[in-house]
């Protein structure tokens, strides 16, 4: 089973519930909360949430360490089989599209980038900055580029590569994908009114702000693992070390952070709502998620 959508819309908090009710591991399928360092800033769970049911793949590697969705789905592929195992029902959270993709469609089979065709990107990065790798892509793949955000350095890099290679963007070779076996799993979408989404990341990047965001990079940064952290793509951290070196006043950096957590939420439900497959639940301002329907759902998928 499968709880996806966008940033804030509560997946965390639902997903306890029905670990709390039926016999349910939780997968992680979130992008940034696979890293270990960065915890505070992409919204981990915290100890004591991860302590009422069991977690998997959160927080399991480094940011020093390259993940693409390839090596992702292999590792989920076996987390979720060895749950099966167990007799128990592994429910994947996440809001990352490309990794359920990854795992259930599985992704179009590209070439391995030339040694010399990466030095060259890194070349460019070195002498111009990464943010001139974007501006490249939005030249080269304007699609592909508004599928990510600015600060995804290694995927804005790898989208290059896959340009320069193969005259074609990365989208234009998804769309011809082969599909395999992999049955597609019962997939809940949770599905909030902008409004009150925007509220809901406006107030949680103030309380990440609040809740050590600021002394997580500070310590990323003593670490020499800021720059690492940053190219794997996590929303606001660029924003926090500008905040740290006095570049930035509080306000302004948890403006810039809320807007571009609001746009990387537009884009997440962009890429959902392609997926008919997917059984959407509207979120309702005086009752929420209406929880007996969702639990009613899965109760029947079980059998």
């Amino acid at each position: 089973m499968v709880l996806v959508g966008p940033t804030s819309s509560g997946k965390s908090s639902l997903a306890l519930t029905l670990a709390e009710t039926f016999p349910m591991e939780l997968v992680c399928m979130d992008s940034m909360q696979i890293y270990k360092e960065p915890a505070v800033g992409t919204a981990r769970p915290t100890t004591e949430e991860m302590q009422r049911a069991p977690h998997h793949l959160y927080g399991f590697t480094s940011v020093r360490e390259k993940m693409s969705a390839y090596r992702w789905a292999a590792i989920a592929a076996q987390t979720v089989a060895e749950i099966q195992e167990r007799g128990r029902i592994p429910l994947l959270v996440g809001g990352t599209g490309l990794y359920m993709r990854a795992l259930f469609e599985g992704l179009h089979n590209l070439p391995a980038t030339p040694d010399a065709l990466r030095a060259r990107l890194e070349g460019i990065a070195a002498r111009r900055g990464r943010p001139w790798l974007y501006r490249m892509l939005q030249r080269l793949d304007p699609a592909g580029a508004d599928h990510l955000h600015a600060n995804d350095s290694q995927r804005i890099q790898r989208f290059l590569e896959v340009r320069l290679m193969t005259g074609k963007g990365m989208l234009e070779h998804w769309a011809h994908q082969r599909q395999n076996a992999r049955p597609k799993p019962l997939v809940i979408g949770l599905d909030m009114p902008r409004e009150i989404l925007d509220r809901r990341i406006e107030k949680q990047v103030e309380c990440m702000l609040d809740g050590g965001w600021i002394e997580e990079t500070t310590s990323l940064l003593r670490q020499n693992l800021l720059e690492c952290a940053v190219k794997t793509g996590p929303i606001g951290y660029a924003e926090v070390a500008s905040l740290i070196a006095g570049n930035l006043t509080r306000a302004q950096a948890q403006q810039r952070i809320y807007l571009a957590t609001r746009r990387y939420a537009k884009r997440q439900m962009t890429w959902f709502r392609k997926a008919s497959y997917i059984q959407w639940f509207p979120f309702h301002p005086d009752s929420g998620y209406n929880t007996l329907g969702i639990t009613e759902v899965v109760q029947g998928n079980m059998g």
